[in-house]
């Protein structure tokens, strides 16, 4: 049912989508070069470009500095896909576009025509579609990048604006025949890879690029004289596009229309960390976030700490004031977040949703202020993947997402997703659990935790219990020192009483306290698992634990803490160092909800 509820959602949005673009001229002979009679000016274009979408990680994938389509493991583009995005009820499309070695650096910078060619392929596939199209210049602008050369930190500064200007040429003249609808984008994301403000002067060469940009378009002549064109900010940050670093919007005095033709574009991905970050830490977000929690008792620690809704807002205001009410369009290129609904296992749905209501949320307020929202789609399905549709098959993957989406735009309202619920999809159950002791004592004798990054269970020191020492006589104790002790972890595949241990070390006459002591697991923390019954022994003296400290670690697992220092939460324990051992049993229920 909720699948229907999503198409027929979809299919009313797609509708009255249609139905704002009668504007649009279709050529009877199904060519797509519109014959430039389509002009739209600023008080109708956000509405009718409406919901956004990008084809990412294609065209501006690449090996090793080489432009391929299907490097990063997408499928080519097709019209099917172009289609489908359309039937969904998004009107715009962004080609993120990579030149890097098409472009002949030994003669005048010339293009790879065969590249230019499936440029405009693509481009006629979203005219075909009844589509705006954005097209950009992507990853030539990268550090990161193998080729990259659009670098505000590169020496020869006169050389890379030599070789921009030629290459926003040919693709200006490659495109003049086309209306309105085609948008030129003059770079994305370019800075100079340093995560801090901006240099003045580094600010002053993009500048300059977007100058040169908007020049060389309007001199390619054709429609070009009146094309809407976009430009960034410093790496398309809106604080560093709307405040007081060194933005400065180019002129456009040869523009043939009566009114501004450059919009500004930005990206938004906050909180980095519940958007991008691959870890399920943080996987709930907003009020929405706030209310799962309450309902079933989700860790807070899974709530992202900053950039709520009134962060949004404020953002999103500070680009309306400054540009908006200047008539100056605004284009959030890129925003979205990735999934993370395998992070509570059993709760699959509830994670999915609050995405579903982040994305809404960022269309719905966007539009609400004028501003035009493109998802970011990399075409990855799964796991921390953007996907929303499958590219092969060209079915959507994330329908409740789509139609929350665009009915926000199209309602200008943020809230348009906020009682859609995803469809539960319940992670691969496993053939049994593991649970591991990890132990740090004062003197830094350890064994880490499951999912340590240094020493993680498949690293070669996992099962060993380490102390530091000076084994080289070299007055450093800086030498890794096996103690000899065994650890016995768990296998659980049903509910009971498992144990743990570290057996066969004389912790008594190693040190005094211990820092850290937990079990640390490799199944995701889920309220539908239960952990009670927890003793620690010390040799043959019992200690219950009356309130275990239970809780996602890092990586979203379930983890009990016995003993942290660090941690302010736990109460301290007073114990006896061990002998020979130290064990910790507990009792787990709910396994049937993983295992089977």
């Amino acid at each position: 049912m909720k699948k229907i509820l999503s198409i027929l959602c979809s299919a009313v949005m797609l509708a009255g989508a249609l139905t704002g673009c009668n504007s649009k001229k279709d050529d009877e002979e199904g060519d797509t070069k519109n014959n430039g009679a389509f002009t739209i000016s600023f008080d109708n274009l956000a509405e009718d470009m409406g919901a956004g979408w990008n084809l990412g990680n294609t065209l501006e994938a690449n090996a090793g500095g080489t432009p391929s389509e299907t490097a990063w493991g997408n499928p080519e583009a097709a019209q099917e896909m172009i289609d489908a995005v359309a039937e969904a009820g998004f009107n715009t499309i962004r080609v993120p576009v990579s030149y890097l070695s098409k472009i002949d650096d030994s003669n005048n910078y010339t293009i790879d025509s065969a590249w230019l060619d499936r440029i405009q392929e693509v481009v006629d596939y979203c005219y075909k579609a009844d589509l705006y199209v954005i097209i950009n210049m992507h990853g030539d602008g990268y550090n990161s990048i193998t080729g990259g050369w659009l670098l505000v930190n590169g020496e020869d500064q006169a050389k890379i604006q030599e070789k921009y200007k030629a290459v926003w040429k040919q693709i200006a003249e490659r495109f003049k025949d086309y209306d309105e609808h085609l948008i030129f984008e003059s770079m994305n994301e370019v800075f100079d890879g340093e995560y801090n403000d901006p240099m003045p002067e580094r600010y002053e060469n993009l500048n300059t690029y977007n100058q040169i940009f908007v020049d060389t378009v309007r001199e390619a002549a054709g429609n070009n004289t009146h094309r809407w064109l976009l430009v960034p900010g410093w790496n398309t940050n809106i604080d560093y596009t709307v405040g007081d670093y060194g933005f400065e919007l180019p002129t456009d005095t040869k523009c043939t229309a009566e009114e501004n033709r450059i919009m500004v574009s930005v990206h938004f991905y906050d909180p980095w960390d519940y958007c991008g970050t691959e870890s399920i830490k943080t996987y709930l977000w907003g009020q929405k976030g706030q209310e799962l929690i309450d309902t079933y008792n989700f860790t807070p620690k899974a709530l992202a700490s900053w950039g709520d809704e009134t962060h949004l807002e404020t953002q999103f205001t500070k680009l309306k004031e400054e540009y908006i009410d200047n008539k100056i369009p605004v284009i959030i290129g890129e925003y979205g977040a990735i999934d993370k609904k395998t992070a509570v296992a059993g709760f699959e749905e509830q994670i999915s949703s609050n995405r579903v209501y982040f994305n809404s949320y960022v269309a719905g307020t966007a539009a609400s202020m004028g501003i035009t929202p493109v998802y970011w789609d990399n075409g990855y399905n799964g796991n921390y993947g953007f996907g929303l549709f499958d590219r092969k098959t060209t079915e959507q993957t994330q329908p409740e997402i789509i139609s929350g989406i665009v009915t926000a735009v199209a309602e200008k309202n943020p809230l348009a997703g906020s009682d859609i619920k995803a469809d539960s999809q319940t992670a691969q159950k496993s053939d049994e659990l593991h649970a591991y002791i990890g132990i740090q004592t004062n003197v830094y004798t350890f064994r880490n935790a499951y999912d340590d990054a240094t020493y993680g269970a498949s690293s070669e020191w996992f099962d060993t219990l380490i102390k530091w020492g000076d084994t080289n006589n070299d007055g450093k104790n800086d030498d890794i020192i096996d103690t000899g002790a065994t650890f016995t972890d768990a296998s659980i595949t049903e509910s009971g009483t498992y144990t743990v241990s570290v057996d066969g070390y004389d912790f008594s006459q190693d040190s005094d306290s211990l820092n850290m002591l937990f079990v640390s697991t490799d199944f995701p923390y889920s309220n539908t698992v239960g952990i009670k019954d927890v003793v620690l022994y010390c040799d043959d003296k019992e200690y219950a634990i009356e309130k275990p400290y239970i809780m996602a670690d890092g990586s979203g697992n379930m983890y009990i803490e016995l003993v942290n220092i660090y941690n302010t939460e736990i109460t301290p324990m007073e114990i006896e160092m061990p002998a020979e051992s130290f064990k910790i049993s507990f009792n787990i229920t709910g396994v049937e909800n993983m295992v089977g």
